[in-house]
């Protein structure tokens, strides 16, 4: 009975953990200014930038995080990434900046399934994001001067920066 109740509780834990992490606060004023001090910090970062719009003040990067190993064995491919998107809060007068932090896993041919014989299964899942991706979009926002920063760990608001305490 045990045994059983330890893998429910290890299988509830992995499906929680499978989905994108978003973190948020208040930037300095000016959704240009924090649209664009995010591009560059995905640039600095060592992000590629595959999607963006000034106007809509959002854009997204993505890194490769996993080695040529991995790929032969698994046959996946392992990405961080991250979607800023910075907007003015009229019922507030401020700026906001939030990052989603996910994972992108590529699929191909693994070495393994190659010698098998099995067919490629292709294409992308988005899975829950590597602490260094959740690393990464807090480094983000504290880099572009965001404060009061509030995150979603696996279901839970949790204060990141200078312990601040945000009122709902």
């Amino acid at each position: 009975m045990k045994k059983s109740i330890a893998i429910v509780v290890v299988a509830a834990t992995g499906c929680v953990s499978s989905a994108p992490v978003s973190f948020s606060g208040v930037a300095p004023p000016g959704r240009e200014t924090a649209y664009q001090c995010a591009v560059a910090q995905l640039n600095i970062m060592g992000y590629t930038i595959e999607d963006g719009n000034a106007d809509a003040g959002f854009v997204r990067g993505r890194k490769q995080t996993s080695g040529i190993g991995t790929q032969i064995v698994t046959g996946n491919t392992y990405h961080d990434l991250l979607t800023a998107t910075a907007f003015d809060n009229p019922a507030t007068d401020e700026t906001n900046l939030r990052v989603v932090a996910s994972r992108i896993a590529e699929h191909d041919v693994s070495l393994v399934g190659a010698l098998a014989g099995d067919e490629p299964e292709q294409g992308e899942d988005i899975i829950g994001p590597s602490e260094t991706g959740k690393a990464d979009a807090r480094t983000l926002l504290a880099n572009c001067g965001v404060s009061n920063v509030t995150g979603n760990m696996d279901g839970q608001a949790e204060h990141l920066l200078e312990g601040t305490v945000d009122s709902f």
